[in-house]
């Protein structure tokens, strides 16, 4: 969601670090996120599907600029909340369990390195037919995570929820991932 209003952002002629501007924008954005099939999330901005939009170089150096706004994260986390009131949903995010879903009856934190999430984002970028290199996305990882690291977003394990089951992914691959996140749910949700 804060890749949306990013690209937003991007799109209007606000500065993405005029604060009250860009807090105006994302307040009367029609965003949304859909989905048809369960694994395939969408995120709308009106009408128009932008989610193959949010992974774009350009959002990816702006999103810190626009996600690290106070007033900004309060209105997406009212937004997210009300998503997951519409119906069961498992969200992504560095702030989820902390304090957008506190009362989540499952909560994970992933946990890698800087070097494996950097890996693993570069994977992404050439899948995406992207020209870019390690040491690229390895800084750029590194910037944002320097820019997310304000105190309100969880970024390191002891920085997670305090009920939170931490996973060390850095060995794991996505299905190994969603296996044992699968296996955490079902241990907390287990019926007697």
């Amino acid at each position: 969601m804060y890749r949306a209003c990013t690209l937003a952002v991007l799109r209007s002629d606000v500065d993405a670090e005029d604060a009250p501007a860009v807090t105006d924008l994302v307040r009367a954005l029609d965003l949304d996120m859909r989905w048809r099939d369960p694994t395939t999330p969408r995120l709308f901005l009106g009408d128009a599907d932008v989610t193959d939009e949010l992974r774009s170089a350009e959002v990816e150096h702006h999103v810190s600029l626009v996600s690290r706004i106070p007033d900004v994260r309060d209105e997406l986390v009212r937004r997210q909340r009300a998503i997951a009131s519409r119906e069961p949903v498992v969200m992504a995010g560095r702030d989820i369990g902390t304090r957008v879903l506190v009362e989540a009856r499952t909560k994970v934190f992933l946990d890698a390195s800087t070097e494996t999430r950097a890996r693993r984002r570069l994977g992404e970028e050439l899948d995406a037919g992207r020209d870019s290199t390690f040491e690229s996305v390895l800084t750029e990882t590194r910037r944002r995570d320097e820019m997310d690291n304000t105190g309100h977003r969880a970024l390191r394990r002891e920085q997670a929820a305090p009920d939170a089951v931490v996973i060390d992914t850095d060995a794991l691959g996505i299905d190994g991932v969603v296996q044992r996140c699968v296996e955490v749910y079902e241990a907390a949700n287990a019926t007697a």
